[in-house]
């Protein structure tokens, strides 16, 4: 096995085209062309035909699938990242209530004769469970905690609820919270195990229709999911405290990772919760924590007392992503990336197969315009990772590894993951390139109209101007966004998915229900065709960071309303550095509009722009998380968003006085990124 292999040095030591180019108008007739409904299909039956967890021989198999396209579709190089993780895996779970009354749990979803796929727990070892929860048995009272959030808890606290050898029953999604972050914040208080459910308010009958009629969760489903606690290291190295021995065997430390959860925890089916819920005593819940079931949800503790029972398995196996590029004609050192993953918590029709399947397709397209001539003028590559389910493993890896390469080179990344959830388009993009996105949507159609897709996305807003979300961690795009300060991108179609990480998340679901004839999948694959093309291809980069510049001026904002009313923030050395920003910016996109480039100039020009990014993230990251680095927007450990994060952070922690070294930092960036504007204006100036 090949550990830690660098497929870019080898690709870009040596890069040489005949190809010639092609006109914006000829290449984009091919992209928009090539996608193909059939194909697309296809590489979906595939991918889904299996569970493939990573670390497994199914999910192996299918990093050899996506290999063998990529050198089927005429890729330049292909090959795979391989490194060691630390995965978790499933062997038992039993959950039974033991008083009041008595009754077993049947911890499985309900088979549907209509769909193959249903019949998933005939199989043995196929157990529902929370990726890296401990093995343990617990006897003990159980608390109601709604949704887990943060102010759930703190709730609790004041209500003086001990959950001190307590089992915490929670929602999956009310309000929204990483799974991880529930069961971190019931450990630090001393809970014995958690149990996180799913409410049919946030993804079962009472918001519509459900599977097999429908694309809500029916009764049965059961989230599955990783509760790491990455926030608390993300990017050390994947093995933890596991250790590797002079005969190649990985041994366990005897201290458990702080990343790692130490209570046993497992996921459940609204059925069951519901049997749980309905003899819960104590105190009545607040109405906000009510939830879609028609009984009244108490908080406890008791008289529930539930045993429940988890066997786990960790164990170092390998991680394989596959890497292929397209070199590019005039700048190959110059990197457009493109990404997803492969790896799936069971089928992963929707997370990630029609992501998957997509990428392959536009492996397929790109791969034929190179063949018909059409080579771009910067090098594409395409990222198929592996692990993101577990621990965002191999992009973050990836990253590590090639750092000092993507910090020169990268020119952004295009993010797709769980792709084609509906048929609504959402984008999401660092703010400077939030203009590019919305102009290359009218370059293909809306998939469920004749319109184009930018016209379709924008009829959902009230001013008919379609609103670009800030991309804030998550997903795979963070190691770029967050550690490397690289612009990105991040779109999916939109709809009901009341079925994530579910057995019912399959092929017989995605092909009936959601995407029938795979029209917005194809789709998809023609967006991000062009997406990559133009961003590929153009003379100067797409950036326009006046944008960028009032978006910081939304952020600081936000940071000063978190402050709260009772000791106010205002950031005015920042707001006033932003204006400086936007002013530079403004000035430079002014005078580029009417110039003409010499193509060396506009090299220096794009060098410049790629370099705005980068001083918005800085060397040391966010207090206790090394890794998050970036100074305007981070993913808090629940998973929402911070915006001027190290002043967010401070709030948290009632440290004030933090908040003006921090504002200096702000002010500092702000002020590099006008000077290099002003920079990249007088180059403009003086060769055009």
């Amino acid at each position: 096995m090949r550990i830690r292999q660098h497929i870019l040095p080898v690709v870009l030591a040596a890069l040489s085209s005949t190809a010639l180019p092609a006109t914006g108008a000829d290449v984009e007739q091919v992209l928009v062309a090539m996608p193909d409904s059939g194909s697309y299909g296809r590489h979906l039956l595939y991918l889904t035909e299996e569970p493939h967890l990573s670390g497994t021989a199914r999910n192996y198999a299918v990093a050899e699938y996506v290999r063998e396209r990529f050198r089927e579709y005429g890729l330049d190089e292909v090959s795979y990242h391989e490194f060691p993780a630390l995965l978790s895996f499933p062997k038992s779970a039993s959950l039974a209530i033991r008083q009041p009354v008595g009754q077993e749990f049947d911890l499985t979803e309900d088979p549907h004769p209509a769909d193959k796929d249903s019949r998933l727990y005939d199989e043995p070892g196929q157990v529902a469970y929370h990726g890296y929860a401990p093995s343990g048995k617990v006897r003990a009272e159980v608390v109601y905690a709604n949704g887990g959030s943060p102010e759930d808890f703190q709730l609790l606290d004041r209500m003086h609820v001990d959950l001190k050898g307590k089992i915490v029953l929670m929602r999956y999604s009310n309000p929204y919270s990483y799974r991880g972050y529930k069961v971190y914040e019931a450990e630090r208080r001393g809970a014995a195990g958690t149990i996180i459910y799913s409410d049919p308010a946030e993804d079962g009958s009472r918001q519509g229709p459900v599977y097999p009629d429908g694309p809500w969760g029916p009764d049965s489903h059961i989230q599955w999911g990783a509760i790491l606690y990455d926030w608390l290291g993300q990017g050390e190295p994947f093995t933890f405290h596991w250790q590797r021995q002079p005969d190649g065997r990985w041994i366990e430390g005897p201290v458990r990772d702080k990343q790692l959860p130490r209570i046993p925890s497992m996921p459940l089916n609204e059925r069951n919760a519901a049997a749980i819920l309905k003899h819960l005593g104590g105190p009545v819940a607040p109405d906000d924590w009510q939830g879609g079931m028609p009984i009244t949800y108490r908080i406890g503790p008791g008289p529930v007392v539930l045993e429940m029972d988890v066997a786990n398995e960790e164990r170092v196996e390998p991680m394989r992503s596959v890497i292929g590029v397209i070199r590019g004609r005039e700048e190959p050192e110059k990197l457009v990336i493109l990404g997803n993953h492969h790896d799936a918590w069971i089928y992963g029709a929707v997370d990630p197969s029609s992501g998957t399947a997509a990428i392959l397709e536009v492996a397929r397209t790109l791969g034929e315009a190179a063949k018909r001539g059409h080579r771009p003028r910067r090098t594409i590559v395409f990222t198929v990772w592996d692990g993101e389910e577990a621990l965002l493993g191999g992009s973050t890896q990836w990253a590590l590894d090639n750092a000092e390469n993507l910090r020169r080179n990268a020119v952004t990344y295009i993010n797709v993951d769980s792709a084609v959830q509906g048929g609504a388009f959402v984008g999401g993009a660092t703010p400077a390139l939030a203009a590019f996105l919305r102009d290359v949507t009218r370059a293909v159609d809306d998939p469920l109209s004749d319109r184009p897709l930018h016209d379709a996305w924008a009829a959902r807003f009230a001013n008919g101007v379609p609103e670009v979300a800030t991309i804030v961690g998550a997903t795979d795009y963070t190691a770029f966004q967050e550690y490397l300060g690289i612009s990105c991108i991040d779109m999916y179609f939109d709809g009901p998915y009341g079925v994530y990480h579910s057995m019912y998340d399959n092929y017989f679901r995605q092909s009936t229900v959601v995407d029938p004839g795979f029209k917005v999948g194809t789709s998809l694959a023609q967006l991000w065709s062009v997406l990559a093309w133009r961003l590929a291809d153009a003379q100067v980069l797409p950036m326009r960071y006046s944008d960028y510049a009032r978006a910081a001026v939304e952020y600081i904002e936000a940071a000063e309303a978190h402050a709260g009313d009772a000791e106010p923030l205002e950031l005015a050395a920042a707001r006033a550095a932003a204006a400086r920003w936007e002013a530079a910016a403004v000035a430079f996109e002014r005078q580029l509009a009417s110039a003409t480039l010499a193509p060396e100039t506009a090299r220096e020009v794009n060098g410049k722009l790629m370099a705005i990014e980068r001083v918005l993230v800085e060397p040391t990251g966010q207090k206790g998380r090394p890794f998050i680095r970036h100074l305007l927007v981070a993913p808090q450990p629940s998973y929402r968003s911070a915006y001027l994060p190290r002043i967010w952070d401070a709030i948290d922690r009632n440290d004030r006085a933090a908040i003006p070294a921090h504002e200096r930092e702000i002010v500092a960036a702000f002020d590099a990124a006008a000077a290099i504007l002003r920079e990249a204006s007088a180059l403009v100036a003086a060769r055009s």
